[in-house]
């Protein structure tokens, strides 16, 4: 019996040292997937505009309630939420994919879908390619080139996605877009620079 006791207490102790680095493996996880979301939402943008030959734009939103995608979004550099459409989708992006009804949405995607705790945040978030702040979309061509936003704002070049709940422990991700269409997803952690995750 004393020994199935000391066993218990033995494998409760190593369960709390466990539970911190399971915590941010998870949070690490929830990173990569919005990252993830995010890259493939840019590449989306960029295909459907050489696809269509037309003008197709990557739009950053943030919603009232973020797993569910519905019409209050408003454009925002720290929206975790997004839209690629043909139009701005402000305050209409719960309205069904169409080729023909305003804005013209291709896909749609609320954030907060298995990444609650993440959050588009920090000194690099939502950068424009020239160094200004807040922006919160990237527009291209039927070349795959990026062009400017259609409403006038500042092209996106990078946005860094981060945990709301540990910004310093969790390893941060960025997505990188260049003026000639080449999207890429980073670790700003990495330093050597012949790791391909380097940004």
């Amino acid at each position: 019996m004393v020994e199935m006791v000391v066993a218990i207490a033995i494998i409760g102790i190593l369960l709390l040292l466990a539970i911190p680095s399971f915590t941010t493996a998870i949070r690490n996880i929830q990173i990569r997937n919005a990252a993830e979301s995010m890259y493939n939402g840019i590449q989306l943008a960029r295909m459907e505009a050489m696809k269509r030959n037309a003008r197709v734009t990557f739009w950053l939103v943030s919603l009232t309630d973020a797993n569910a995608m519905d019409n209050s979004c408003a454009k925002s550099a720290s929206g975790i939420s997004w839209v690629v459409s043909q139009n701005d989708p402000s305050g209409s992006c719960a309205t069904a994919p169409s080729d023909s009804a305003a804005p013209r949405i291709v896909q749609a995607h609320p954030g907060g879908a298995g990444n609650l705790n993440v959050t588009v945040g920090g000194a690099d978030v939502a950068t424009a390619a020239s160094g200004t702040a807040n922006a919160y979309c990237v527009t291209f061509n039927g070349l795959g080139q990026v062009l400017a936003c259609p409403d006038g704002s500042s092209t996106l070049a990078r946005v860094e996605i981060l945990s709301s709940q540990d910004p310093g422990g969790a390893r941060a991700n960025q997505i990188r877009i260049t003026s000639g269409g080449a999207v890429r997803m980073c670790d700003p952690a990495v330093t050597s620079a012949s790791d391909p995750r380097k940004c």
